[in-house]
């Protein structure tokens, strides 16, 4: 699969309370969307995520290109190749 020169950042829902309310679920979270914003490289989208997001570890810290989950909205970030995705989560302002 060939990208389309580019890197964008999947938006990912994680459930906080999953283990209490779904065991079944625990650990695991839903797709929402891609961030609407197109990065040259893998650093690129991790280096935009980090400056917004200052009181979580860095996305590449552990070289997977995805975040933690953050404890103020319970949401997550996947660096993805970008191949025809319709973006349509709004840049962090």
């Amino acid at each position: 699969m060939s990208n389309l020169g580019g890197y964008i950042l999947e938006v990912q829902q994680f459930d906080c309370m999953g283990h209490l309310t779904h065991p079944k679920w625990n650990g695991q979270s839903e797709h929402i969307g891609y961030m609407d914003k197109i990065f040259k490289t893998q650093q690129d989208a991790s280096d935009y995520y980090d400056s917004f997001n200052p009181h979580m570890r860095s996305l590449c810290a552990l070289n997977t290109w995805c975040s933690d989950w953050d404890p103020r909205n319970c949401r997550m970030y996947i660096v993805r190749e970008y191949y025809h995705e319709y973006l349509k989560i709004p840049q962090f302002v």
